[in-house]
């Protein structure tokens, strides 16, 4: 899958998991090997899409949707096709359900207008220039309508590569970057096993953005964890480092300590103390005062206490005016808000459909539930268990 913002984008895989695949907060890619696939695989799957998009596009004018596909297209299309897409859902062979899944992909991408590609996994950066840069020719040749291609990217493999060389890949269409800052404190990078320092972050992505690639940069509050002068430093340094960068997009995702994670196992030994919900709202009020300049601004991702999108200069007034209002609450009331945040806005429906809703979350739950009914004096203490036993679950 691709960032937020990626929904109207083919997907297309060129590498596949992570080549650094050390980050103490991240369980994706843990017990996998990176691999980068080969020109042909690659030129082979672009290929696919093409037969699919052709097939679909012809499917629709025989119906009489002069080219647009819906549903009743893509329901037409697996009938004409039953020993590619099987007897979907019902008789699928696993290389039927790709198939179908290509077809989902491809068919969302024409309903957008074949216009966005997001490239897999997380660094497509590590390939060869003159592979990646073969790509995008390749891709733009076979789909004209392609105007933006993304991508994740480490920075420090961003700094590594010239600019002559990322100013080629953005004449030849690659225009955004997803890219993890996550802290700007060097400490807090060594201690997350980060794999990159302050200073790597800053020439990689400035690199990137005199390239005239846009820089969307992650950062996470509550990264440094409970402690109050790691977590000062932590963002103090994140602030400096993105004023430095001036990327094109901040996107906040507040730490979630999660499950099949190193830190995950850190935290039940009690080597590490997660930030609270209240934290990682003063870090997020402080991020917003610090920065600068003028950039696109999100928290839209469930991780974050609050849901906060725009544009920074225009709406920094109503961001802190937003986090204000959660912060003058009671106590109590800021517990009311967090768990009703957690269990009704869809991130306990995510955990259910991923069949790990258990005993233990629900007791947790029904305990955090009943502290506020009775304004028990830990009610907030309750919610915060809560709270992060949701979120080691996984990230909606």
């Amino acid at each position: 899958m691709g960032p937020v913002g990626e929904g109207e984008s083919l997907i297309l895989r060129v590498s596949s998991n992570c080549p650094w695949n050390q980050c103490l907060f991240c369980p994706f890619y843990k017990g996998r090997t990176f691999s980068i696939r080969t020109l042909p695989e690659i030129e082979a799957d672009i290929t696919v899409v093409l037969r699919t998009y052709e097939s679909l596009e012809k499917t629709s004018w025989d119906m009489g949707f002069g080219g647009s596909v819906n549903r009743a297209v893509i329901d037409k299309q697996i009938k004409l096709s039953p020993v590619v897409y099987g007897k979907y859902p019902l008789e699928v062979t696993e290389a039927q359900w790709k198939a179908f899944r290509t077809l989902s992909n491809v068919a969302n991408w024409m309903t957008h207008g074949a216009r966005n590609v997001f490239l897999q996994d997380a660094n497509a950066l590590s390939m060869k220039p003159a592979d990646l840069l073969h790509i995008l020719h390749y891709l733009r040749k076979t789909f004209p309508s392609v105007e933006h291609i993304s991508c994740y990217a480490r920075s420090l493999t961003c700094d590594k590569l010239t600019l002559e060389g990322l100013k080629e890949l953005h004449d030849a269409g690659l225009s955004w970057c997803y890219v993890g800052i996550e802290s700007g404190c060097d400490d807090v990078l060594r201690y997350m096993k980060k794999g990159v320092s302050k200073k790597e972050h800053i020439s990689g992505c400035r690199k990137l953005i005199d390239a005239g690639i846009c820089v969307a940069a992650f950062v996470m509050p509550g990264l440094a964890g409970a402690e109050k002068r790691f977590a000062d430093r932590h963002i103090q340094e994140t602030i400096r480092v993105l004023n430095e960068i001036r990327p094109t997009e901040v996107r906040v995702r507040s730490l979630a300590v999660l499950e099949g994670s190193p830190l995950y196992k850190k935290w039940k030994a009690g080597d590490f103390t997660p930030p609270t919900e209240d934290q990682n709202v003063e870090e997020l009020r402080r991020l917003i005062e610090g920065i600068k300049f003028d950039c696109s601004f999100e928290t839209l991702q469930l991780t974050n206490a609050l849901t906060l999108s725009g544009q920074l200069c225009a709406d920094r007034g109503r961001f802190l005016k937003q986090i204000e209002t959660y912060q003058e609450l009671s106590l109590l009331e800021r517990a009311r808000y967090l768990l009703c945040r957690y269990m009704h806005e869809g991130y306990v429906e995510c955990v259910r459909s991923w069949g790990l809703y258990d005993r233990h979350l629900n007791a947790l739950i029904f305990y955090a539930v009943r502290g506020i009914e009775e304004e028990a004096g830990d009610a907030m203490e309750r919610v915060e268990r809560a709270v992060l036993t949701i979120k080691s679950k996984g990230i909606p």
